[in-house]
């Protein structure tokens, strides 16, 4: 098969791009030591705030060497803008009430008094250095040359790694797209039904376990609104999914036939507990890890990965025409 795939490539462009982002992100900063805080700067500040009718401190409203960006509106109303004039080292008093909408009722709407110590006032600059770029703590990096090389390379490896998944993918598609289906049997639709509804479920409890109530068919919307916005009908969304898996894996196992391409219980063995020995799973043992799962899943991945593997090293991949 031949598939038109945009080659990896990065350009100086894209490594300046990158370290300009981390220059947004984690400034260059000048210590000052002569003039009050100004809007911009960044004041490394210890603060505690308390009930102003009560004087007991609230929870979550002190910190040490916090950097606070003065002008960002990360805190509350008033609070940075109280911080302008201040100098190194002094400490202020600084009287704000919690807006009412604020998201803890405990302190919505309440007047409060920080008290807060300035230790440190910095000047953001955009002209990074070499102590900037040793500073970051990326391995191997202790000046500008250094953060360079590495960016390109962690660039390099991104875009090889989303070239081998644009190709995988395109070359998925083709055999897709070439290949004639008769009617799937019933029982195979139910089968890959049944596991990607287990799917759905476990994504709805990763969902749940983060704090946001989730349910499978609300995860269901969520990929319609996704990727079929003009589709209105849950149900008919979830079939065609379910036919289109369904197609994808057959095909594998018609190219697998063919080919003579075969997963052996072995496989399955090494996989597991190489999953096992990452960490990943979190289960407490290897006995208890094979004992909930389905190998036929696992061995079915396991061909999926081998066949994809067999089509993309003899496919014929170019570059598009435009």
């Amino acid at each position: 098969m031949t598939v038109e795939v945009a080659p990896a490539s990065v350009t100086d462009e894209d490594v300046d791009g990158y370290i300009n982002n981390l220059i947004e992100a984690n400034p260059a900063k000048t210590e000052i030591t002569d003039r009050p805080i100004q809007k911009g700067d960044i004041a490394n500040i210890d603060y505690e705030g308390k009930y102003a009718d009560t004087g007991v401190a609230f929870e979550g409203g002190t910190a040490q060497g916090f950097d606070l960006d003065i002008g960002s509106g990360m805190f509350i109303p008033g609070f940075e803008d109280g911080l302008v004039g201040v100098n190194l080292g002094d400490t202020v008093d600084l009287d704000l009430t919690f807006p009412e909408e604020y998201g803890s009722k405990d302190l919505a709407g309440k007047k409060v008094v920080f008290t807060v110590k300035v230790n440190k006032i910095s000047e953001k600059s955009k002209e990074p250095t070499d102590e900037w770029a040793a500073g970051l703590g990326m391995e191997g990096v202790t000046n500008l040359e250094q953060l360079k090389e590495t960016s390109k390379k962690q660039l390099t490896e991104e875009a090889e790694a989303t070239h081998k998944a644009d190709v995988e993918s395109a070359v998925i598609d083709k055999v897709i797209e070439i290949s004639e289906y008769k009617d799937f049997p019933q029982e195979v639709l139910n089968y890959y039904l049944i596991q990607e509804n287990q799917q759905l479920e476990n994504y709805a409890q990763m969902y749940t376990a983060y704090g946001q109530p989730t349910t499978a068919s609300d995860i269901v919307r969520m990929m319609m609104q996704n990727t079929a916005p003009d589709q209105s009908d849950p149900d008919a969304f979830l079939k065609n999914m379910v036919n289109e898996v369904a197609q994808q894996f057959i095909t594998f196992a018609a190219i697998a036939k063919n080919e003579n391409l075969a997963i052996s219980d072995e496989d399955v063995e090494n996989y597991l507990k190489e999953a096992f020995d990452a960490g990943s799973t979190g289960y407490s043992s290897l006995d208890e890890l094979k004992g909930d799962v389905d190998s036929k899943t696992i061995k079915e991945g396991l061909m999926a990965d081998k066949v994809v593997g067999f089509l993309v090293d003899n496919a014929n991949v170019v570059e598009p025409a435009n």
